[in-house]
């Protein structure tokens, strides 16, 4: 679940920049920093959530909303929500217009809004600005380091509904991906059931495990395998995915770095796990991280399978 109370003095500035917010960062993150903000002073003006939809006629939940950054504030709301709270720093209320103002843009995978869930959509936005990865998948290969031929073979396993959406959600994959050869940082510990399960046919899985030496070969990804000998583990029952992030450039306090977020993806819906309940997901990946093969073993182990599977 999201929680809202986590950390909540830490997220107001310690110190104000001059210069004006980049508009190349991810509106999603913009949008919940300046919920986060504004959450707090809130809180410290002694306001309720109450008082704040009196001043925009909007309801309660609608505030909350904004706090959790799941819907854009606009500039002259925050006009009147910081009147509301007292604020007086000018600075203060001219930096958070700019990341309520940036909050509302569009990122480049609003053009897939169709055809993905908005909760997913969020996590498409968090990533673009994540700095690391830690990942665990128990039942397929990642979106990001799969092929497009193995993603295409996914959606034999999504309900028919969904295969109107298929190349749409392939494309938006593929252009995810395009941050590996980046600065992206992704630490994947992958089943060995993911790597031995073959989805559509031997050719397929051959040309998927061979991206994944090629990219387990990049300086920023790091690949290992967790062997069926090492019985039951924490972690097993469902995959997830640590995002970390590192301090952007022109933020309101230049030493802020956006919480960690864990992301889990089910079957009946997205999870997001927020503030104290994400350091358990901490403690699991270092666990899953030294039951498995380390990466130099585990890239054998992946060209191992993929002789196997040539030799068929």
């Amino acid at each position: 679940m999201v929680t809202s109370n986590d950390n909540a003095d830490s997220d107001l500035p310690k110190k104000l920049g001059g210069k004006a917010m980049p508009s190349s960062g991810s509106p999603t993150v913009r949008r919940r920093r300046a919920g986060r903000i504004l959450r707090d002073l809130r809180e410290k003006s002694g306001k309720g959530a109450d008082d704040a939809a009196a001043a925009l006629e909007v309801t309660s939940s609608t505030i909350y909303r904004m706090e959790l950054g799941r819907v854009g504030i606009k500039p002259r709301d925050v006009q009147a929500l910081v009147e509301v709270y007292g604020v007086q720093d000018a600075e203060l209320v001219d930096e958070l217009v700019r990341l309520a103002r940036d909050g509302r843009k569009r990122g480049w995978w609003a053009r897939y809004s169709d055809t993905i869930s908005p909760p997913y959509a969020t996590y498409v936005g968090l990533e673009q600005d994540a700095s690391s990865l830690n990942v665990y998948d128990g039942l397929i290969i990642n979106g990001l380091l799969q092929t497009r031929e193995y993603a295409r073979h996914t959606f034999s396993m999504v309900p028919e509904r969904s295969l109107r959406y298929m190349d749409q959600r392939i494309d938006l994959r593929m252009e995810r991906q395009q941050r590996l050869r980046g600065d992206l940082k992704i630490w994947n510990v992958i089943d060995e059931a993911a790597i031995r399960r073959v989805l559509g046919g031997p050719k397929v899985m051959i040309d998927q495990l061979q991206n994944l030496l090629e990219l387990g070969a990049l300086p920023n990804v790091h690949l290992q395998v967790l062997p069926f000998e090492g019985g039951a583990y924490p972690g097993m029952l469902s995959s997830f995915t640590i995002l970390g992030f590192g301090e952007l450039d022109g933020e309101v306090d230049p030493g802020y770095r956006h919480p960690d977020v864990v992301y889990i993806e089910g079957h009946n819906g997205d999870v997001y796990e927020e503030g104290e309940d994400v350091e358990p997901f901490h403690e699991i990946f270092g666990f899953l991280r030294s039951a498995a093969l380390d990466p130099g073993r585990s890239l054998e182990f992946i060209e191992r399978q993929a002789h196997h599977l040539k030799s068929l």
